[in-house]
């Protein structure tokens, strides 16, 4: 443990309002689709804001729209499992939640793609 008050991560993680397209399991086994927006990325994992609780350990699957510089868009599909949500648990009255998710399955392709938009943002 560090005693130096050190971030621990090894990605760098950087501010990034994305458009992301989350799949969220439901307790009946149905999958309810969310457009939400980041928060920040890194390579290993994504933070977003949700209108709804979504339990630790949920497997996720996303699909996160990264901008070009021409104008366009890519995306990156990518599977997670969240590893923390504050608040830590589901209240009455609560309209957000903050989720952060750890990457557990990206493809070469999508994970390139991410690195550049990041890379782009740390230019920036």
């Amino acid at each position: 443990m560090s005693m130096s008050g050190e971030d621990r991560r090894r990605a760098v993680r950087v501010e990034a309002a994305l458009k992301l397209e989350v799949s969220i399991p439901r307790e009946d086994g149905a999958q309810e689709s969310a457009t939400l927006e980041t928060l920040n990325i890194s390579s290993s994992g994504i933070y977003f804001r949700s209108g709804h609780f979504i339990e630790p350990m949920t497997k996720l699957q996303m699909d996160i729209e990264l901008p070009e510089p021409d104008g366009g868009a890519r995306t990156a599909s990518c599977e997670g499992i969240v590893v923390r949500v504050m608040p830590e648990a589901d209240t009455d009255g609560k309209e957000t939640c903050e989720v952060a998710v750890f990457f557990t399955r990206i493809d070469d392709e999508g994970l390139e793609k991410l690195q550049t938009h990041i890379s782009r943002l740390l230019e920036n």
